[in-house]
């Protein structure tokens, strides 16, 4: 347990105190878990010595906005008060974990929570207003995701919020939070329905004077860094996310 939420902890060898990265899953905010994000979780643990935190956040419907965000919070303030300073921190998320990713650090900044030394997000959800047009564009060229099962998703896990609400859709954040944000990869595939997510959330970023790189990729698929004990392409993504996280974290 962290902060009262089940975590998932994997650590690349035993002993000594590490940085740590709060990974989210993903699953549209009503399914998945922290086993299904295990083998990247682990792989990041290898490849940046941290210990990784993977937290079994609330799901929907049982539990709809803004539950993920205060779990995640929640796990995130109670690394800090274990004594892990903020700068050896990082966050990383995956397709819906993603957005979570960043909405944890909005709802930190809220409450008044230093920042992490960096956030990383995979295919990141973070529009739940599908008003995207990559959704029109990559309609024939994702097979894994599709507006419909999209909006079903946000449905259930926004159970009647503003889908414009920054900490549900961190792409409407103002200025002021985008800008307080720390350093932040993204990586999406051009083929899939979320491909603007992360180029306009890093434009919009950098547009308020923040840190943003955008990494799109090509013949990939949703998340496709999930399957890094399988794939090249994964393998090759995620050594660049670690490479990207050990550069930023003390």
């Amino acid at each position: 347990m962290s902060g009262g939420v089940p975590v998932l902890r994997i650590a690349p060898a035993p002993g000594g105190e590490r940085p740590v990265l709060l990974h989210l899953h993903g699953g549209g905010y009503r399914s998945g878990s922290p086993e299904l994000s295990r083998p990247l979780a682990t792989r990041l643990a290898r490849l940046t010595g941290c210990e990784v935190v993977v937290p079994a956040y609330r799901l929907a419907p049982a539990h709809p906005f803004p539950a993920a965000v205060e779990d995640g919070l929640a796990v995130y303030a109670a690394l800090l008060r274990g004594g892990t300073g903020a700068e050896r921190i990082a966050v990383v998320g995956e397709s819906a974990g993603g957005g979570l990713a960043l909405a944890v650090l909005l709802a930190a900044r809220r409450a008044g929570l230093p920042m992490p030394a960096a956030v990383a997000g995979l295919s990141p959800w973070l529009d739940l207003t599908l008003e995207s047009p990559a959704f029109e564009r990559c309609a024939a060229t994702d097979p894994v995701l599709d507006r419909a099962s999209l909006r079903r998703s946000a449905s259930l896990y926004l159970a009647g919020a503003d889908p414009r609400t920054p900490e549900a859709s961190p792409l409407f954040a103002d200025a002021a939070a985008l800008a307080a944000l720390p350093p932040v990869l993204f990586q999406a595939s051009r083929a899939e329905v979320l491909a603007d997510d992360a180029e306009r959330f890093g434009a919009r970023v950098v547009a308020a004077g923040g840190e943003c790189r955008v990494e799109m990729w090509e013949g990939t698929t949703h998340c496709w860094q999930l399957a890094v004990d399988r794939l090249p392409e994964a393998e090759e993504a995620v050594r660049s996310v670690a490479e990207f996280l050990t550069q930023h974290l003390a």
